[in-house]
């Protein structure tokens, strides 16, 4: 399967999970074994600090931090 410029060693795609599941460690190790790992962005920033208050902000802090450690551990 081909995306873009990138071929899938598997065909198989990841799917997202909801809150707390589909997150940097499970997209990045799906992906590290040739297959596409997605991230579930639905309140993603939930153990951040703010979130109660700062919820977007959070969100988005979150959502960067789980694309690192996902493309970390992918390679």
């Amino acid at each position: 399967m081909k995306i873009a410029n990138r071929v899938l060693e598997l065909p198989i795609l990841q799917g997202g999970m909801g809150v707390g599941v589909s997150l940097g460690n499970l997209a990045g190790t799906v992906a590290s074994y040739g297959a596409m790992g997605t991230l579930s962005a639905v309140g993603i920033g939930f153990k951040e600090e703010d979130f109660e208050c700062n919820t977007k902000e959070a969100n988005k802090r979150a959502l960067m931090k789980e694309i690192k450690k996902a493309k970390a551990i992918a390679g």
